[in-house]
């Protein structure tokens, strides 16, 4: 419904989440492969995705290149690469499962959310700054995690600062989304 009233408009910024899309499975691959320094390569994967969600944002920004495709495709990339990674590190056993019961708890609540938004305002609100820092802060976390060998409570200790970004990037969103709804239901 939502892609057939939407004009697909590709740049530079949405060909760069469509490449991020493309990476998860490239990571996964890398990450299980036999490959001598297979995590590394796979941090370095990982690292690639990061800089070019940076550049697509950047760019997006300050070219006004900013298309609702982007505002969808973005975020997608960014949590399939995040999910994915943390499932990879889970089935290895670099970190526990419980992070990633509450990550998909987390990522459920927002997909809900960003679909009500979606079918209530035909368009979803672009992420603020709270959720460029979870997801940097993210981002950094499993980089370290995936390349270096870190003792289990350190790493932990990390997962569970990044969690708490998100959660709070989360609540902030779900305040803002209901500001949203409230405003568009008076423009009725």
């Amino acid at each position: 419904y939502f892609f057939r009233r939407m004009p697909l408009k590709m740049n530079i910024p949405n060909a760069l989440s469509l490449l991020r899309l493309i990476l998860v499975p490239v990571f996964a691959l890398v990450f299980f492969s036999e490959l001598e320094g297979a995590y590394l390569i796979a941090g370095g994967i990982f690292l690639f995705a990061g800089i070019t969600d940076v550049l697509d944002g950047y760019i997006a920004r300050k070219y006004n290149m900013i298309t609702r495709l982007g505002r969808i495709l973005d975020p997608l990339a960014d949590k399939l690469m995040q999910v994915t990674a943390f499932v990879c590190m889970a089935i290895a056993k670099l970190i526990p499962v419980w992070v990633i019961l509450i990550l998909a708890a987390k990522e459920l609540i927002m997909l809900l959310g960003g679909s009500i938004i979606l079918k209530r305002c035909n368009d979803v609100p672009s992420s603020n700054i709270y959720g460029k820092a979870a997801s940097a802060v993210f981002y950094v976390v499993t980089l370290l995690i995936i390349a270096f060998p870190i003792p289990q409570l350190v790493s932990k200790l990390m997962l569970f600062g990044a969690l708490a970004l998100s959660i709070l990037a989360m609540v902030i969103y779900g305040y803002r989304n209901r500001r949203l709804l409230r405003h568009n239901r008076k423009e009725e």
